[in-house]
């Protein structure tokens, strides 16, 4: 079950695997009743990183918390939000070619328009990234690329 009024919906989530199970469903279906289509699978991407640093490092060693993810639809970006129950912060860090963890924070930096958290006490923190919705295109010549929007 979410929370959902126009432009905005939220829905809580635990380290339970149907949960997340949920999440993406929850995302997915949302995205497509916005009508964006164009930038779902960058959305779905930063959703899953936010939810999965969250689960990692918030919710796996206290089954009993939960999280929440809301998202908000504007007219040029979808807004993804994710609440936890820890107090720290969130890090980027710098993996090695052969590290299968520790790229999520990056990702969501190449995919967003901009990211960051609030901390809020003892209550925990919400970790956000706002997602373009116009699609980018990438032109490479020679040895250069550049992004475009349309």
């Amino acid at each position: 079950m979410g929370l959902g009024v126009p432009d905005f919906s939220a829905r809580r989530f635990t380290a339970n695997s149907a949960s997340l199970v949920g999440i993406r469903r929850f995302t997915h279906r949302t995205m497509s009743l916005w009508g964006r289509r164009s930038c779902t699978d960058d959305v779905m991407i930063v959703v899953g990183e936010l939810v999965a640093n969250a689960v990692r490092h918030a919710l796996a060693a206290h089954p009993d918390r939960h999280g929440w993810l809301g998202l908000m639809n504007t007219a040029s970006t979808v807004t993804c939000a994710v609440q936890d129950p820890s107090p720290n912060s969130p890090l980027p860090r710098t993996a090695t070619a052969h590290d299968t963890r520790g790229r999520g924070l990056l990702i969501i930096d190449e995919l967003a328009h901009d990211w960051g958290y609030s901390l809020h006490g003892s209550a925990g923190k919400t970790v956000w990234a706002v997602v373009p919705t116009n699609t980018r295109f990438t032109t490479c010549t020679g040895t250069s690329c550049d992004s475009t929007t349309p």
